[in-house]
Formats: structure tokens, C-alpha cells, sequence
């Protein structure tokens, strides 16, 4: 069964987006697909975490965190925060830090600053979630969407998308 449920979330298309975290002074990030908005009131978002080590674990020992929503244009960024070793938060990339010290990505079309509200161990994952303590609007770009182990551009923004 667990190939069957793998084969289906794989073609199911996800919104893409990285978490940035500072802990002890280096930072960490990871690319997840697995975000989504999960409360009003608090404003808060849930997305899962694979493994409790490394990036993951960086998010996790954080006291706050951010999490950008990429755009269509930042395939070759969500990779190398998917892969060990890429380079990561380069000048060329566009990097800057935060005063509250988190790694921020101007780029993004929506950044959420977050802090953990609380999480739950589900088999090898961990289910996060985030309160947001914070939303900083980029420009309004479409989203970067992943599908089957692949980017996917859409078509056009939405009507409505565009506006604030």
C-alpha cells in the first residue's frame, strides 16, 4: 500500500515553497511541498518534515523561522535547498537576513515568518504547526508548482490572484 499512497501524493500537484531558520549563527533551509494554510485565528500554516536532523532540525530547534512561497521562476533555488551539498543562501541568490535574524529570500512573491505552535511524530515524520507572526508580500508572480518529480508553470494567474 505504501507504493500506491507515494504513487499518488507524486502526482498530485503541490505548491512549492522553502523554510529558512538561523540557529547558532549558520543558516539552514530546506524545500518542502507539503505546505498548507491551516487557521484563521491563530493565522497559522502545517507542512510535514521527513527527518529531524539537519535543515530539519535547524527549523526545529529555531525560535522562528521563515517560509517562502517560491515563484515560477525559482525552480533551480528549490532544487539546490533539495539536494545536500548545492549552494545555498549565495549573494547571487539574492539572500539577505532579517533584524530578527532569519534567512529572507526578496524574491519570493509571499514570505511568512513562523514560529512553531506545536507538532506531532507521525511514523518517520513530523507533522508542523506554525503560527505566523508575520506576512511580507513580493511582487504578485504565479507560483512555483511540483508534480510527479517535476516543475510545472501554470498558464496564467487567476483573476483576483493579482491584487492585494
Amino acid at each position: 500500500m505504501s507504493a500506491d499512497f507515494r504513487d499518488a501524493f507524486r502526482t498530485h500537484p503541490a505548491g512549492v515553497a522553502l523554510i529558512t531558520a538561523t540557529v547558532d549563527g549558520s543558516p539552514y533551509g530546506l524545500t518542502i511541498s507539503s505546505l498548507a494554510s491551516l487557521s484563521i485565528d491563530p493565522v497559522a500554516v502545517s507542512f510535514s518534515l521527513t527527518k529531524e536532523s539537519g535543515a530539519a532540525g535547524a527549523v526545529l530547534a529555531a525560535s522562528t523561522f521563515m517560509i517562502h512561497m517560491l515563484g515560477e521562476d525559482h525552480e533551480e533555488l528549490a532544487d539546490n535547498f533539495a539536494r545536500p551539498g548545492a549552494p545555498r543562501f549565495t549573494t547571487d541568490q539574492g539572500w539577505t537576513f532579517l533584524s530578527t535574524g532569519e534567512p529572507y529570500f526578496d524574491k519570493a512573491p509571499a514570505a511568512l515568518r513562523a514560529q512553531i505552535h506545536s507538532s506531532i511524530s507521525v511514523g518517520g515524520s513530523r507533522l508542523i504547526a506554525a503560527e505566523i507572526l508575520e506576512v511580507i508580500k513580493g511582487e504578485p508572480v504565479q507560483h512555483l508548482v511540483h508534480q510527479n518529480r517535476k516543475y510545472l508553470k501554470l498558464p496564467a494567474l487567476l483573476p483576483g490572484a493579482a491584487q492585494g
